[in-house]
């Protein structure tokens, strides 16, 4: 849970994660926090653990594992894509961060991959082809909270409704349910590639661009592409488990590659007495 000290880093989030191509100056980033640059920076490793710096060269490089490990772009392309001017910088900086070459990353999933079994692996969450289909996704913007932590503290929608309690304002000021509104979760990261306890999971409601974003929750728009939407009827504890699944074992064996944007979630029902019905949306390449 975000102190009240914490919440100012939701604009700062959203600068820097919508634009990771971008080099930040600390005087900028500071300016959106309120605060001097000296107590920014403080206030930002004291609770990423990490500074401006190492925080977007670790997402930059984080993003370019995912790349290696779903495509099979040359490793030259990209590193320059991730801002490297060259291959051995970037295995340099790939290696420090990641423990592994980009080399060495890539060939550890391509043994997995010989091992796979396409829809087969989706058959034991009960999983169908009924359960698939491609869907054309507008850009929306997601009034959201953050939960940074491993993924098994909270699979899916939040059973501790405290969590979601930053929203009660803006229900309130906009006569809108809880109950009502369409609940959208994001997996930012990827648990094969980021340390457990710096994973970031989103979940919020979909709202128009004028908004007043009440303190505490931040504001993010979700690209509008090609989706793949695939149906789960489980209960949410077993959702990490469905997703690796279907990166690492379905996905290799469909004909569409998976683009390299987050996947988001829609929490069709989600009565605690019942099997939660989720939509899991993965982006896919052109």
């Amino acid at each position: 849970m975000l102190s009240k000290k914490d919440k100012i880093l939701y604009p700062i989030w959203g600068k820097i994660e919508n634009d990771l191509s971008r080099e930040f100056a600390l005087n900028e980033l500071a300016f959106f926090s309120t605060y001097s640059p000296w107590h920014f920076h403080r206030m930002f490793y004291q609770f990423q653990s990490e500074n401006v710096k190492d925080y977007v060269r670790r997402l930059r490089l984080e993003k370019a594992a995912f790349e290696i490990k779903t495509t099979s772009f040359p490793l030259l392309e990209i590193a320059l894509e991730s801002g490297y001017t060259s291959q051995e910088a970037f295995t340099k900086a790939f290696r420090k961060n990641l423990g592994i070459t980009p080399a060495a990353y890539r060939k550890k999933f391509q043994i997995q991959k010989s091992e796979i079994i396409g829809l087969k692996a989706l058959a034991k969450f009960g999983i169908e082809s009924k359960d698939i289909s491609i869907k054309q996704i507008s850009s929306f913007n997601l009034l959201y909270k953050r939960h940074i932590g491993p993924y098994e503290l909270m699979p899916g929608f939040p059973k501790d409704r405290s969590f979601l309690s930053s929203f009660d304002d803006w229900f309130g000021k906009n006569k809108k349910s809880h109950n009502e509104e369409k609940w959208i979760g994001i997996s930012q990261d990827d648990p094969d590639i980021t340390d457990p306890n710096k994973i970031r999971f989103d979940i919020g409601i979909p709202i128009p661009y004028r908004t007043e974003i009440p303190e505490g929750l931040g504001l993010q728009t979700v690209q509008g592409c090609e989706r793949l939407q695939i149906r789960v009827r489980l209960e949410y504890e077993k959702l990490p488990e469905v997703y690796s699944v279907i990166i690492n074992e379905f996905f290799p064996k469909f004909h569409r590659r998976l683009a390299n944007l987050a996947p988001f979630e829609v929490y069709l029902k989600r009565d605690p007495k019942k099997i939660p019905i989720t939509d899991l949306y993965f982006a896919l390449r052109e």
